[in-house]
């Protein structure tokens, strides 16, 4: 324990330290952005230097200034520093798990490095772009935009996004079960790294080098790698998180516990210093792993569920958390359970290890060999002269040839694939034609109900309270018929009430009045058990759309409320100039997706959301209640 204890005081002084370093530093920087009058770009610069310093360790300032700066780029149009806050802020959703709102950012900053016409920021961005698709554990689009860096080489090694690319199609390779395919990646960046002294390529070569050995099962081996970097890693708490997982394993098996609750420790410590959710779940799978080692099934079984509560999805940690609770629960009679997860972890590792994944990256890597391959080639080529005219001619006579035959096939092929596009976009138009119609019909409808309850209704209701109110002679009245009659009058305004709110709910004043927003945030306001937020532009939409949302909302609700004895229903709402997104998720009870038979009202939702070439997903598993998104793209 006084070891551990020795340990973790070390890695917290370290953190401390490198966070304490940076804030003077950024402070410094506010200092004078705060205090001295500049110019646009020249506030952008500081306000880029000073994100940079919070970007590894501090995501709500990270966030904060780098909004700030941006706005300053964008006004003096600096192509660079605009790339660079993008980045910045889109890291930072990365990490917080927001991926949807990283996308978007991740997308505005390959534009921006494109636009630029400089190869280092194309680089830079696509490197970027495989950090986000390696992080949710796609590691098919992440290899392909690594690959995209190499793609781009300008011709120097000593790069250091050229460098790293390298460590990480390794490490995409190590994650999909490929270790021996990974050592050829990780061994080139390791050699380019020491050669021109790249200290962040040097730590992720080791550091990966030492997860492959441990996956080939040489824990002497992967233990040498591991710790010629833990005390660099110290100051990158994510990759900190990583390698204190890798070495709890290879002390595991060598059997030294008290060593891999030391890294547990330490990886605890990083994860509540960060505030991240990814090392959060990997600090409960470590924890887990290792009272599984000691035979401590409970503790196991405890850790293990705590990492299945922060993410139950994630392609990367997930599966570790079903295998344990799973194991747990069979070593400690909980055999429902232990079958359920046991479940859970075989279609989580079939979808791991689908044989797709190694055909498609290997079918990408043949495509960036033939291309540098003919590269050289033409290279060669320019060189031989003359004495190579004849073979060069006789190719271009084969490749005309073949390039009139292809050309042929590919036209034909393209004159079939554009009528095949033409009557799927005209059945798609005739049945958008239709649902259109449906929803204006359906909505004109509930208007002239809900104006006629309203006005027609409420008109007389308000007739006969005023009829009642205006008796004045009590006197021949009996005791009972007064009373009556003041019961007549209570429940006359208990059906004005009800008859607002039924109009209402046939067709909110608020929904054409003042828009989407306010007229979710009215109905979940009637609904004690409903929360709803709002992220984006607070800007009209078509109001056909608005009003589909606003019913598939309505319906949704209902059936958390009817069918699900839900205690609680978050309702949430993003807007931005792309996309529209609608998530209703409730504590309720849940059911499996696969085999639940859906009703006529989400089955009319789902129809009508295919019409505006929207989707929708429903995420849920019993006892874990559910979450709907729907996404619709709105028109440019």
């Amino acid at each position: 324990m006084k070891r551990t204890a020795a340990i973790l005081l070390l890695a917290l002084v370290a953190l401390s330290a490198f966070a304490e370093e940076k804030n003077r530093y950024a402070d410094s920087l506010l200092h004078i952005v705060q205090t001295k009058r500049m110019t646009d770009l020249e506030r952008a610069k500081l306000y880029a230097d000073i994100t940079e310093s919070y970007c590894a360790h501090d995501m709500p300032n990270t966030f904060k200034y780098g909004t700030m700066g941006l706005e300053a780029a964008l006004r003096c149009d600096d192509k660079a520093l605009i790339f660079r806050f993008y980045n910045y802020i889109g890291s930072t959703y990365t990490y917080r798990c927001s991926y949807d709102t990283a996308k978007v950012y991740l997308d505005l900053q390959v534009a921006a490095a494109e636009s630029s016409g400089n190869k280092k920021l194309v680089q830079k961005a696509w490197q970027a772009a495989g950090n986000f698709y390696a992080r949710q554990g796609q590691f098919i689009l992440a290899v392909e935009s690594y690959l995209n860096i190499l793609k781009h080489f300008d011709g120097d090694e000593s790069s250091r996004d050229y460098i790293i690319a390298h460590g990480n199609i390794g490490e995409c390779y190590r994650r999909m079960g490929n270790p021996k395919r990974a050592l050829h990646y990780l061994e080139r960046e390791r050699v380019l790294a020491e050669q021109y002294g790249e200290p962040t390529g040097i730590g992720q070569s080791y550091r990966e080098l030492g997860y492959v050995y441990l996956a080939l099962g040489d824990a002497d081996k992967a233990l040498e790698c591991m710790l010629k970097v833990k005390p660099k890693e110290r100051s990158a708490p994510v990759n900190y998180a990583d390698l204190c997982e890798a070495l709890v394993k290879a002390y595991l098996m060598k059997g030294k516990y008290q060593e891999a609750l030391a890294c547990a420790a330490e990886c605890k410590y990083a994860a509540q210093w960060l505030g991240d959710p990814y090392i959060h779940t990997l600090t409960w799978n470590i924890y887990a792993d290792i009272y599984r080692a000691q035979g401590r099934y409970d503790e196991c079984r405890t850790a293990a569920l705590k990492a299945w509560s922060i993410d139950s999805v994630s392609i990367n940690t997930a599966p570790v958390s079903a295998f344990n609770i799973a194991f747990a629960s069979a070593m400690l009679g909980r055999r429902d359970e232990a079958a359920r997860f046991f479940g859970l972890y075989d279609r989580m590792m079939n979808e791991r290890t689908d044989r797709n994944y190694h055909e498609a990256l290997s079918q990408m890597e043949v495509v960036y060999e033939t291309e540098k391959k003919q590269q050289q080639i033409a290279s060669l080529e320019k060189e031989r002269g003359f004495y190579i005219v004849m073979g060069v001619s006789g190719a271009l006579i084969f490749l005309l040839v073949f390039g009139l035959l292809f050309y042929r096939h590919r036209l034909n092929r393209g004159k079939r694939e554009l009528a095949e596009r033409k009557v799927k976009q005209l059945e798609q138009e005739k049945q958008l034609v239709a649902t259109l119609a449906l929803l204006d019909g359906e909505t004109a409808e509930r208007t002239r109900l809900a104006r006629d309850l309203h006005d027609g209704l409420g008109s007389m209701l308000s007739v006969i309270k005023l009829h009642l109110h205006g008796i004045r002679n009590f006197s021949t009245l009996t005791e009972a018929d007064t009373e009556r009659l003041a019961k007549a009058r209570v429940m006359l305004d208990e059906l004005a009430v009800e008859l607002r709110r039924v109009a209402h709910n046939l067709m909110p004043e608020s929904l054409s009045h003042c828009g989407l927003k306010v007229a979710l945030e009215d109905f979940c306001r009637s609904i004690p058990i409903a929360d709803f937020r709002f992220f984006g532009e607070d800007t009209h939409l078509d109001n056909r759309l608005e009003v589909l949302i606003y019913r598939c909302a309505y319906e949704l609700v209902n059936n958390a409320m009817k069918h699900a004895e839900a205690s609680r229903i978050n309702v949430q709402l993003t807007v931005d100039a792309r996309l529209v997104s609608l998530s209703v998720q409730d504590d309720g009870r849940g059911f499996d997706p696969d085999t639940v038979t859906y009703g006529a009202g989400f089955t009319n939702i789902r129809n009508r959301i295919s019409a505006y070439n929207g989707k929708i997903s429903v995420y849920s598993s019993p006892g874990a209640g559910t979450e709907v998104t729907i996404e619709i793209e709105l028109a440019s």
